[in-house]
């Protein structure tokens, strides 16, 4: 695996004209825990990823690997969990250092944080086309 890439193992479900569907399983660190069974904490996720199609022909059920660029990590990051972080604590200190109760001002942050996800919504076709997942057989 190169510096510059995540991969990813996955199994193709879909596959389209010009682009397929992969499930990739995401597990959280208990998932290879021994103890996982007693514990219950253990974590695993199907996600359904959709990426170019690439040159050489897959079918569904082909296991494949799903690659992004660092650069695709760090801005996904950046929007989903730093500027949401960053706007919630900006618009609560301002809000409340302007003498705003507190149950208004958790009230506006909460309707903040909803705007501005609801607005990533609705530009999801844009990122979808700066944030490109690419496959390689397995």
């Amino acid at each position: 695996m190169a510096k510059d890439t995540i991969e990813h193992d996955g199994i193709v479900i879909k596959v389209e004209e010009s682009s397929i569907i992969v499930a990739i399983q995401n597990q959280s660190a208990c998932a290879s825990c021994h103890s996982k069974s007693a514990c219950g904490l253990s974590e695993v996720v199907q996600k359904n990823i959709t990426a170019e199609r690439p040159d050489i022909p897959v079918a569904v059920g082909d296991k494949v690997i799903v690659t992004a660029s660092t650069r695709n990590a760090t801005l996904s990051v950046v929007f989903a969990y730093i500027l949401p972080s960053v706007l919630i604590i900006a618009l609560l200190a301002l809000l409340t250092l302007s003498g705003t109760s507190e149950i208004v001002a958790a009230s506006l942050v909460l309707l903040a944080v909803a705007v501005y996800f609801t607005i990533l919504y609705f530009c999801r076709n844009s990122f979808a086309r700066k944030i490109k997942f690419k496959v390689k057989i397995a």
